[in-house]
């Protein structure tokens, strides 16, 4: 399925695959995060302690030390869910912006501390947390300027009096550029997340993908030469059983010919008609061995004619038959196109008849304007519910028809046993070779 890496808006991709890694950065990231923020604030809380910073009350002071232990429980106990660790640390914060940022007026980096909270929020817990804590900072941002006109909380955290309505007019403009920069800067932060966390599920999914092809292509191989292994085992028993016995016949017979010449006794024609007759056999079996071995001729008609002995030779038993019908235009011109196609309709009849037990078989190639239809329907068993649709039969076939640009299905017929349907676009023997050249450096990029 297509993602849009450039969609911003919507929740996330639901993909562990993408989510598994980037917990366990965020993860990595608040440790980081909590050592280096324990080690960098030393010195500054220490001093300030110590009673070398600027005057505050007590309360002041409190706050001040309880944001720093946050930070260093949050860099000691790792076992602590990291989202629970920096939820303390941003309330801490947000609590200390609200207070001492009034109690330190002049100072902007109190006043200011929202928003690289927020930052945090979004990128060590996640959207929902960003906008939580942009609400959260916008209320400090706004508000926090007015805390001074609370009764009682100047004495607490020594605030000094308030100041003139200019004064406090210009702490609300500032507070509104703050508010619309927090705003502003999270919601651009929040889409590119959004857009990166799509980008990662698609890469994610296209590894998956891609790792998957592999393996089939791997399982395909593997099933490929063990045909071609079982092509050779029977290769070599008929060579034995019918090549070779012929020839150990006609060499019987020689040698026969050669002792009664030895003993002076003559030959008659029926004794070389006999050896001619067994020779001639012998180069029928061998012309046999060698159309198995390559059914197809470099014609354009040859697949007709190589599915017409198909049928013939399935129809050889007396208990199956097999029927091959053909129309319109199936003329061939690429040899590989047609040798995939021959095999198809090979495997799928040999299917048929040792797994389906089918009594008869249709074997149909139609010609369409644009495309060749290759259709093997038998009145079998049927698909069995216990055989995976990714066997390694229909991979092969899956992946011949892929090979041409095409595409199968084998299903149940309508009338019971089973049906595979092969659709093979039409391309010209120039197009073939540049779909399969674009395919090898494919392979080789990948």
């Amino acid at each position: 399925m297509a993602t849009n890496p450039t969609r911003g808006s919507g929740p996330p991709p639901d993909d562990r695959d993408v989510e598994a890694p980037l917990t366990a950065w965020r993860y990595k990231a608040t440790n980081a995060l909590t050592v280096v923020g324990a080690v960098v604030y030393l010195p500054s809380i220490t001093l300030w302690l110590a009673g070398h910073g600027p005057p505050v009350a007590w309360p002041i002071r409190a706050l001040a030390l309880v944001t720093y232990l946050t930070t260093v429980a949050g860099a000691v106990m790792r076992r602590v869910d990291h989202r629970a660790r920096v939820g303390a640390l941003l309330g801490a914060g947000y609590l200390l912006s609200l207070l001492a940022g009034r109690a330190f007026p002049q100072g902007p980096f109190l006043r200011s501390l929202p928003l690289p909270l927020s930052v945090l929020a979004l990128v060590l817990i996640g959207p929902r947390a960003g906008r939580i804590a942009t609400v959260v900072g916008v209320i400090v941002l706004m508000c926090g300027p007015f805390l001074r006109t609370v009764p009682g909380v100047g004495q607490v955290v020594a605030i000094a009096p308030a100041p003139a309505l200019a004064k406090s007019g210009l702490l609300l403009t500032q507070g509104f550029a703050l508010a619309a920069t927090l705003v502003g800067v999270m919601v651009l932060l929040e889409r590119f997340h959004l857009n990166l966390l799509h980008a990662l599920a698609a890469e994610s999914r296209s590894a998956t993908e891609l790792s998957n092809e592999m393996t089939r292509r791997r399982r395909l191989e593997r099933e490929i030469a063990r045909i071609a292994d079982e092509e050779r085992r029977r290769l070599g028993q008929d060579i034995h059983d019918g090549v070779c016995q012929l020839l150990t016949g006609a060499l019987l017979r020689c040698q026969a010919m050669e002792r009664r010449l030895d003993r002076g006794a003559a030959l008659a024609p029926s004794d070389l008609s006999e050896l001619s007759s067994v020779l001639e056999e012998g180069i029928d079996e061998a012309h046999a061995v060698a159309k198995g071995l390559c059914p197809l001729e470099p014609e354009p008609g040859a697949l007709v004619q190589a599915l017409r002995t198909l049928a013939k030779r399935t129809s050889g038993p007396v208990d199956v038959l097999c029927e091959f019908i053909t129309s319109g235009d199936t003329a061939v011109t690429d040899p590989s196109t047609a040798d995939h196609l021959y095999r198809i309709a090979q495997e799928a009849v040999s299917n048929a008849v040792r797994h389906a037990k089918a009594g008869r078989i249709t074997l149909e190639l139609r010609g369409c304007e644009d495309a060749l239809v290759l259709r093997v329907q038998d009145n079998g068993v049927g698909l069995s519910s216990d055989i995976p649709p990714g066997g390694m039969g229909l991979g092969t076939m899956a992946y011949r028809a892929q090979a041409m640009g095409g595409d199968i299905r084998v299903e149940r017929a309508p009338v019971g046993g089973t049906r595979a349907i092969c659709r093979v676009p039409r391309v010209t023997h120039a197009q073939t070779r540049e779909r399969q050249r674009h395919s090898v450096e494919g392979n080789d990029g990948a």
